[in-house]
């Protein structure tokens, strides 16, 4: 009702709110602010995510890794020796370790990218700016999962046509549990990538693949993020992280040190993602 003073009846003799529009019944009368559900906010994420390069490289990723590596470890030493499936399945696992950093990086860089133009225009609803970058991280989680269930997929379907069964619960775990220690470094190269753009990102990448191909199976470790995904998997798989093999008995074969990196990772995306959500909500457009 256009003139009616804030709080005088209308013609329905309802209270007419400041800030609100419409007539009895509708949503801005009954109070309904713009403020989308967590449900909403990943499903349109994940809308944005699945046309570009995200979605692309998640389903090629696994493919990369499995018939290029699987070629050239048919001539290995190992494979003449009747080792191929096994050293097969212990190299995609190690390159699948050492490139987990590189694709935080970029996921995290070319989503966010990709989506300037559309992320200024919702930085102007009123609703918490974090929302976006938690909806982001979700999505993007969400996507590489896909991408770490496909790689499994794959080995399943390779193994059934050439005979092979053993291993598969070491593909399984082998993927899957340093997938889960990369989240802290997806969300890092997310914050990243908000804060100082793409070009750091990548930075960040790129050192995180030699953190994990050089560190990875040393004592200091557990100080390096990105160097975690490749930790996992030197005693799933039994490698050092150069790939040589370990032998029994060493000392990184010992696996109580898989829940401790899937922990801090945990711990550590949800700390990045709360300094995130606080940088976002304050930084001006």
């Amino acid at each position: 009702m256009v003139g009616t003073p804030p709080g005088t009846p209308g013609a329905s003799g309802t209270p007419v709110s400041p800030g609100r529009t419409g007539g009895p019944g509708t949503a801005a009368e009954t109070g309904a602010v713009d403020a989308p559900s967590w449900p909403v906010v990943l499903r349109t994420e994940l809308t944005r995510l699945r046309r570009g390069f995200p979605l692309w490289y998640s389903v090629l990723l696994p493919a990369f890794l499995i018939l290029p590596l699987g070629l050239i470890t048919a001539f290995s030493p190992e494979a003449q020796a009747g080792r191929a499936w096994d050293t097969w399945i212990q190299v995609v696992l190690m390159f699948w370790g050492v490139l987990l950093p590189m694709s935080a990086a970029l996921y995290a860089g070319v989503a966010e990218r990709q989506d300037d133009d559309a992320r200024r225009l919702l930085y102007t609803y009123a609703f918490p700016r974090s929302r976006l970058l938690i909806g982001k991280f979700l999505a993007l989680a969400v996507l590489s999962l896909v991408s770490a269930f496909l790689l499994i997929a794959f080995f399943l379907l390779l193994g059934a046509g050439l005979g092979q069964t053993g291993g598969l619960g070491k593909i399984a775990v082998g993927t899957l549990v340093p997938w889960a220690a990369f989240l802290g470094a997806l969300a890092l190269c997310l914050v990243i990538t908000n804060a100082w753009g793409f070009t750091a990102t990548m930075c960040t990448g790129v050192a995180g693949m030699m953190f994990g191909a050089l560190l990875a199976d040393k004592v200091v470790w557990w100080v390096i993020p990105l160097a975690w995904p490749m930790r996992m998997v030197v005693p799933i798989a039994g490698i050092e992280a150069s790939g040589v093999p370990l032998p029994d008995h060493h000392p990184l074969n010992d696996l109580t040190v898989l829940p401790v990196g899937v922990g801090m990772s945990l711990a550590l995306a949800a700390v990045l993602l709360a300094v995130g959500a606080r940088y976002v909500n304050r930084k001006e457009l």
